[in-house]
């Protein structure tokens, strides 16, 4: 591969969506997706990219009626008539035809020659172009010059980009605590620049509160609305915070005034960090913490079920075989399938929808979709396909507490607000990138972390593995910790703008990601160094990092012996 391009077609998401959402209804549990590559004429890519795939111009149809996907790009090539240039596609399948005519269903799966062939257009999103070296095409070279000049661009849009000139009515300051280390400051226009904001910002602490201003620190947080997050070096009192919202806030060159408020909430104020579900500073005492009033955990009520996928279908055999590929596993064991089953949860299918919607505002975007392996102590699976994947918290487990005690916990399972765990939670080479979810895209590095199997008569171990759905944009990290426990207390990415080159030094040829990509940014995605690792500081292979529960949507289960 030798250059990719996103695709963020909202109208084709939009259909996409609602075709998925039809499936879902019809099959009474989420529907499989899978990836497939298309190989195409170049001059068809902009087409495609614009219009989606086009029923009426099918050819050849030799293994059914539909749009004709591969498993492996090798095979796509062969159909891109001499092209650099072919689509990776998320599909989404309902009931698989009985036949090759493709009549009684929606998709077929020809295992044979691992084609995918998907009838209906509107089941068929395509994500990524991507252009492949010379050496793998096949015939004479075929090349478009509007499609060369189009992603010669930085950006290329027929959108017309919605530009954000207002801001909401000023909410009232609800700050109840004594002091405070954080603040938080809003709305902004969204129209101005991070950095004119930033600037804005230390100017009105110079002004109004110089005795705060040394060693401020100012994040610029974007989405609909900006507004700006400010940790202080020393703790603000309450009265001077009422103040400040009565102060002339120059924005831009313009007088305003400007909401001021304590950015770890009060105990009687709605929680305007809820985010899907979620405040990710609910079970927080040191770090982000939150001490707003919250509502009750959305998962209180749910329930699951497991659905057996045939290891024949089309997403069994993608399954198995993205799990077996990296096998032998690091104990030279080699494992062997026994089971694959979907999960179904609707409050959580529902939950990680609104996320998904949530991130299509905040990055104007159709959010990026991975299916990664998590691995964890199969005792508790039962909470996890409940609730969902927490992250984990920054205040250890008291063995006096009756609900996360005597549980051999490193980080308590309870709120901010328990009268037992009060302890902080200290680095033990232990979340080397801070307090997320960790997830990985090979099923090897999960198992690595797949605990209390069961033990068959055999003497072999049965274990069971997740494959989650995980929303976001990636910040790919390339590099070695500064000091081993450098991002422990990471607990968002937009966390890390202003610290991250204090934290990582760069691996060869790779880069501190820019403020404003790590702004755009939902998951961490740190890359593994292979042979240049440095244990406790980098990693062999790639992990990701979400630190949201309902980012991370477990799909399926997969029971396998070892």
């Amino acid at each position: 591969v030798e250059a990719a391009w996103i695709v963020d077609n909202p109208l084709l998401s939009y259909t996409y969506q609602n075709r998925r959402e039809e499936l879902k209804h019809y099959l009474g549990r989420e529907p499989d997706e899978i990836q497939g590559f298309h190989g195409t004429s170049a001059a068809n890519v902009l087409s495609i990219s614009q219009n989606g795939f086009d029923s009426g111009r099918r050819a050849g149809q030799v293994y059914g009626s539909g749009e004709y996907f591969a498993m492996s790009p090798s095979i796509s090539v062969g159909y891109c008539s001499g092209g650099e240039y072919m689509f990776v596609c998320r599909l989404c399948l309902g009931i698989e035809s009985s036949d090759m005519k493709n009549n009684d269903g929606d998709h077929i799966w020809v295992q044979s020659n691992k084609y995918y062939v998907i009838s209906e257009p509107s089941q068929i999103l395509p994500q990524y172009i991507i252009k492949f070296g010379r050496t793998y095409s096949y015939g004479s070279p075929n090349t478009d010059r509007e499609l060369l000049r189009v992603l010669a661009l930085p950006k290329w849009s027929t959108k017309v980009e919605e530009v954000v000139t207002w801001i909401p009515r000023n909410r009232p300051c609800e700050m109840m605590m004594p002091k405070t280390n954080a603040l938080w400051m809003g709305f902004l226009h969204a129209n101005v620049d991070d950095d004119r904001l930033q600037a804005d910002v230390i100017a009105f602490f110079k002004t109004h509160a110089a005795a705060y201003a040394d060693g401020i620190r100012v994040h610029i947080a974007s989405g609909k609305f900006k507004k700006a997050h400010v940790e202080l070096q020393t703790e603000i009192p309450r009265n001077l915070v009422h103040d400040l919202n009565r102060r002339t806030f120059v924005e831009n060159g313009q007088q305003r005034q400007i909401c001021v408020d304590d950015a770890h909430g009060s105990p009687s104020q709605r929680c305007p960090r809820w985010i899907a579900g979620f405040c990710r500073g609910r079970n927080l005492r040191f770090t982000h913490s939150c001490w707003c009033k919250h509502e009750a955990r959305p998962t209180e009520g749910a329930r699951y079920s497991l659905v057996t996928i045939e290891r024949s279908s089309a997403k069994g055999h993608e399954i198995e075989a993205k799990f077996l590929q990296s096998a032998p596993f690091h104990d030279g064991s080699r494992p062997s399938i026994v089971r694959i089953a979907a999960i179904q949860n609707d409050t959580l299918s529902r939950l990680h929808e609104e996320y998904r919607q949530y991130l299509r505002n905040k990055n104007k975007e159709e959010p990026s979709v991975r299916e990664l392996y998590h691995g964890t102590n199969n005792n508790i699976l039962d909470v996890l396909y409940r609730h969902g994947l927490q992250p984990p918290s920054d205040t250890a487990a008291s063995e006096m507490c009756p609900v996360s005690g005597g549980k051999g916990l490193c980080t308590t399972l309870c709120n901010n607000d328990c009268r037992h765990c009060k302890e902080r939670h200290n680095w033990n080479k232990c979340h080397m990138f801070g307090l997320g979810i960790y997830l990985a895209d090979l099923s090897q590095k999960s198992h690595r972390y797949c605990s209390m199997p069961e033990q068959l008569p055999s003497g072999r171990r049965r274990f069971r593995m997740v494959i989650c759905s995980v929303l976001g944009r990636g910040l790919e990290v390339a590099g070695h910790l500064t000091v081993k426990d450098a991002m422990h207390d990471v607990v968002n990415v937009r966390a890390v703008g202003e610290t991250l080159k204090d934290m990582i030094e760069p691996h060869t040829g790779s880069r501190i990601p820019s403020r404003h990509e790590v702004e755009g940014a939902d998951i961490l995605a740190v890359k593994g160094l292979g042979g240049a690792v440095r244990p406790g500081f980098s990693v062999v292979n790639s992990e990701y990092i979400a630190y949201h529960p309902y980012q991370c949507l477990p799909k399926y289960e997969i029971t396998y012996e070892v």
